[in-house]
């Protein structure tokens, strides 16, 4: 049975990214001393250090992101999870806050806030601020999300566990493995976002937030992983089901007509 009231947190980590572990772990430990912890060692090549009062799985060969943060999801035995980048951290309060939202409706199924950009010190673009008002519309929002991904999870989103699980957790994926999650959780229940600053983006060379350098073909792929977990998610709801080409029309558009446009135009107004 999940223990109700804590949020686990699940951090894979591998080669470079463990020289950030420590610091992600102390901002955990800053929200909440007694949040269990859940350290993936996805075949690191740079040995994962012990660190007090985390649980280290190790896996014997490389997995892809969303892969690792699925076996750190059978570790999880609390009613919420939280997945953490090892390169990014927790924002003071964060967990409590996320925590005590999603504690207080039954009917939602992410509790997430805006992201802090460590590059610029600004608030991060994504999500975009119009996402919150969107999720108050939760049927349009899962619509509009299965499209185009609207909503990052990773150190910036608490989850019920049994949900991310019946929903079948991340795609086994480098890019887009999180959308997946996020529309199949959005087809569950309410989300919920906040723009309080919850997550320090501490962006690196192999960010996977970055998203400038991807092809259309990588969109059109995490696109299809998309289509096909409406299709195999029992808890995605029929009407979802018969709207997959009406969806794959508008993902198809957005990959290969409104995202070029709008890189074009703001190309040229940096100009």
């Amino acid at each position: 049975m999940n223990a109700p009231g804590k949020v686990t947190v699940v951090i894979p980590v591998w080669d470079d990214y463990v020289s950030y572990l420590s610091d992600a772990v102390e901002s955990v430990r800053r929200n909440s001393p007694d949040a269990p912890i859940v350290i993936v060692d996805n075949a690191s090549r740079t040995e994962v250090p012990e660190l007090e009062g985390c649980t280290i799985v190790s896996t014997e060969r490389r997995l892809s992101a969303g892969a690792a943060r699925n076996v750190g999801l059978q570790h999880v035995d609390t009613e919420l999870v939280l997945f953490l980048d090892a390169d990014d951290m927790l924002l003071d309060g964060t967990l409590g806050f996320m925590r005590s939202r999603i504690d207080a409706d039954p009917a939602m199924s992410i509790s997430a806030t805006a992201i802090l950009d460590g590059e610029t010190g600004e608030r991060h673009r994504s999500p975009r601020r119009f996402v919150a008002r969107l999720a108050q519309r939760p049927r349009l929002f899962a619509v509009a999300d299965s499209v185009w991904s609207l909503l990052p999870l990773q150190g910036c989103a608490v989850m019920r566990t049994s949900q991310v699980r019946e929903s079948g957790g991340y795609a086994d994926a480098n890019l887009g493995e999180d959308w997946v999650l996020a529309v199949a959780l959005a087809f569950q229940g309410r989300v919920d976002l906040s723009d309080r600053l919850g997550r320090l983006y501490r962006p690196t060379p192999g960010s996977l937030l970055r998203s400038a350098g991807r092809t259309p073909r990588e969109f059109a792929e995490s696109a299809g992983r998309v289509r096909e977990r409406l299709r195999s998610d029992p808890g995605v709801p029929r009407w979802a089901r018969a709207l997959l080409p009406l969806i794959a029309l508008f993902q198809l558009g957005a990959i290969y007509v409104a995202r070029p446009a709008y890189l074009g135009v703001r190309s040229l107004i940096r100009r």
